[in-house]
């Protein structure tokens, strides 16, 4: 019997870990993987976050299952991945999207601020994507997605943050690494590159100061951010069947920004 469109993009039975899945965009993502079925396991640093979060997903009919972890931490994530397994059988689906920021000039920039950042965003996404990996590579199937930026590509725009920048380029090349080794053993490793989408790190660029907002709008053919709501339909694309063919590629969301 042929699958139907619904069934491709259908994730029901799988599982999910979404990491800084307290707000923002990791919160849209579980969001969308939950529309489509799927269940999650979600983390973040703070607890009390992360289970409102999760009592919001039940509403879609799956489980969630809130976990304190900090990606910096090897003994958390190997912890988190032990309790996945143990409450769900398997993890299906990975999204690294825990990261932070540091905004200073390059020649301004301490060390700390250049460490701490590409610690969380490159060293973090090697992390979770190692130790869940391992489960994967035993399983002989998965996707991970780890989640990237418009600023993979180019230098950011009137708000200096090498660190960031740096970070997010350096996820493109662990993504084809990993691709590269992992495909032939039925694990997808693939990359999503947001523009700006309202969110706690960017709304303020926006909204509390205006002059730096129009210009940054002014960057975006389509003239707006993006929606949370706009990045549910891409995770659960690249979750699911419809993205079977792909790894080591990168997907921008951005309105266009990087068209010019």
């Amino acid at each position: 019997m042929h699958k139907t469109m619904m069934d491709i993009y259908d994730l029901t039975g799988k599982t999910a870990i979404v990491t800084g899945g307290s707000q923002g965009l990791g919160e849209s993502f579980a969001r969308g993987l939950a529309k489509a079925g799927c269940s999650l396991v979600l983390t973040a640093r703070t607890l009390s976050k992360l289970e409102k979060v999760a009592e919001e997903m039940a509403r879609y009919g799956v489980r969630a299952l809130p976990v304190q972890m900090d990606v910096n931490k090897r003994e958390d994530i190997e912890a988190m991945v032990k309790e996945a397994v143990d409450k769900f059988g398997k993890i299906d689906i990975l999204v690294n999207n825990a990261g932070i920021s540091a905004v200073n000039e390059a020649e301004n920039m301490t060390d700390s601020e250049w460490e701490s950042v590409i610690r969380t965003n490159v060293g973090g996404v090697f992390r979770c994507s190692q130790v869940v990996g391992r489960e994967m590579l035993k399983q002989g199937s998965g996707k991970i997605i780890n989640i990237a930026s418009m600023y993979s590509f180019v230098g950011a725009s009137y708000v200096p943050q090498v660190s960031y920048t740096s970070s997010k380029a350096a996820v493109l090349g662990l993504t084809r690494e990993m691709a590269v080794e992992w495909a032939p053993k039925g694990v997808q490793v693939v990359a999503l590159a947001p523009g700006f989408f309202r969110s706690a790190q960017t709304i303020w660029a926006f909204e509390e100061n205006k002059e730096l907002g129009e210009k940054l709008l002014a960057r975006i053919p389509m003239g707006r951010m993006g929606k949370l709501e706009e990045l549910e339909g891409t995770i659960v694309y690249l979750a699911s069947e419809a993205s079977g063919y792909m790894a080591g590629q990168t997907l921008t969301l951005d309105g266009g920004f990087l068209s010019w």
